[in-house]
């Protein structure tokens, strides 16, 4: 099992263990707010949830060990801009390739989740997804905000800017798919269009 199933297996183990604290908590929004929220709706919520705890799996963990901790020293991380064009001419393997379009195909879901069920302006989207890729390699670059004495992961500019790419890229999505499908699934689940 590669390390990318292993932590998409672990988000979705914590996702089941959140679950009903989520259920409670969408039935309160319910209560106290009278929203008649549709069944679409809480299932696209929850989709959201799962999605960002495997994100945080696979972009964090595993931890280094104790065995790797003792050989960090320092924070460093990949600061040049379309860096990645010169990995692939370089390397001219088709994991470099699958590198640049797995950080693009990682953040697909986050805009499109933010613009079909929250329907938030495209972008604003951006910039949020922006920020959460940035929160992301800081996290990386710090080691994980300086709890450990150097980066256990990579930081790289690069995966910001395809990350950035594939927030949009979700929203793309979005707006064809809600062009195309009954009425019922171009409801948002808050209408936070106007707003944010």
């Amino acid at each position: 099992m590669n390390i990318w199933t292993e932590s998409l297996i672990n988000g979705f183990e914590l996702y089941l263990k959140v679950l009903p604290i989520m259920i409670i908590i969408t039935a309160f929004i319910i209560f106290v707010i009278k929203s008649k929220i549709k069944i679409l709706h809480f299932i696209g919520i929850q989709a959201l949830v799962l999605y960002l705890i495997c994100l945080i799996e696979v972009v964090l963990f595993p931890l280094p060990s104790t065995e790797k901790i003792a050989t960090l020293h320092g924070y460093e991380g990949q600061f040049i801009p379309f860096n990645f064009l010169l990995d692939i001419a370089e390397d001219r393997t088709v994991e470099s390739v699958l590198q640049v379009l797995l950080n693009i195909l990682m953040t697909v879901p986050f805009g499109f989740f933010f613009k079909f069920f929250i329907n938030i302006k495209r972008k604003n989207i951006i910039i949020m997804t922006f920020i959460l890729s940035l929160m992301i390699e800081l996290a990386q670059l710090t080691g994980l905000f300086f709890t450990y004495p150097g980066s256990y992961r990579l930081f790289d500019v690069d995966d910001i800017m395809m990350n950035t790419l594939g927030g949009f890229l979700g929203t793309v999505l979005a707006n064809n798919i809600n062009g195309i499908v009954p009425d019922i699934f171009r409801n948002k689940y808050i209408a936070l269009d106007t707003v944010i």
